[in-house]
């Protein structure tokens, strides 16, 4: 939903106030997801679309994915021109959301995967929060920091960063029962990002190096096996579709050239 303005004849963004009154969009957000169409818009990349792919996959709803084939033109179907966004549509109404944070935390949200009470959901988006951290800073200052920084910015991640990072997450790990899961004693959405983050990390060049630090920790590779172990999320990552959107996060990232 774009609209042009009448005196400067500019595109502007998608706007947030809809046809729908913002009580009619609060109910289309809570409503039966079986009674909802879901359209998800990505580049054919795993980053930050990955974990609202996998959190479908676990919901077992009718959903879509769909990726950007003109973006200079269908950027202004977007609030702030970015990707990912959510089109969410139910008897004739739409909203969309955007930015990724918001996206997982709504699904995750809507399939009970944020713990049992107030303090586990805040513990969840916390690992959560850190997690993505964690990839957010290695693509600014690690894949695509100055070419001819990229060598040296790869053995700083891969030798001190991305290794202190997993010893603290240990710690955490062991402490709620070396069982496969960040908090509590089920899945979870920091379960499900950190798996999305690792397939970010297998689509770079070397990503077999940096997917090595994480497989050779035990207490942060149970967790990824554990996500892999649900029958959905399985199925999904057996598709033909989500192997083309490693295939096609490898041919982006090639460009980094570490």
């Amino acid at each position: 939903m774009t609209t042009t303005t009448a005196t400067s004849g500019k595109q502007l963004f998608r706007s947030f106030h809809t046809e729908s009154s913002n009580e009619e969009n609060a109910r289309l957000l809570t409503a039966d997801p079986k009674t909802v169409d879901y359209e998800l818009i990505y580049f054919k990349i795993s980053c930050l679309a990955a974990t609202a792919r996998h959190l479908f996959a676990f919901g077992k709803i009718n959903w879509k994915n769909s990726f950007p084939t003109d973006w200079d033109e269908e950027k202004y179907d977007s609030p702030f021109g970015l990707t990912p966004l959510l089109h969410i549509r139910s008897q004739g109404k739409e909203l969309t959301l955007t930015e990724s944070i918001v996206i997982d935390f709504y699904l995750a949200k809507k399939f009970d995967l944020l713990g049992s009470n107030e303090y586990e959901e805040h513990v969840i988006k916390a690992f959560y929060s850190s997690i993505h951290a964690l990839r957010d800073r290695s693509l600014r200052c690690m894949t695509w920091t100055y070419a001819d920084k990229r060598k040296e910015a790869f053995e700083t991640w891969t030798t001190e960063n991305i290794p202190r990072w997993i010893k603290i997450k240990e710690q955490h790990l062991e402490r709620n029962g070396s069982n496969g899961h960040f908090f509590g004693e089920k899945l979870s959405l920091a379960d499900i990002h950190l798996v999305s983050v690792i397939d970010h990390f297998a689509e770079l060049p070397r990503g077999e190096e940096i997917v090595a630090l994480f497989r050779a920790s035990p207490l942060l590779w149970k967790v990824h096996e554990t996500v892999l172990a649900n029958p959905d999320i399985a199925a999904w990552r057996e598709s033909d579709e989500f192997k083309e959107i490693v295939k096609g996060g490898k041919i982006v990232y090639a460009k980094s050239r570490f």
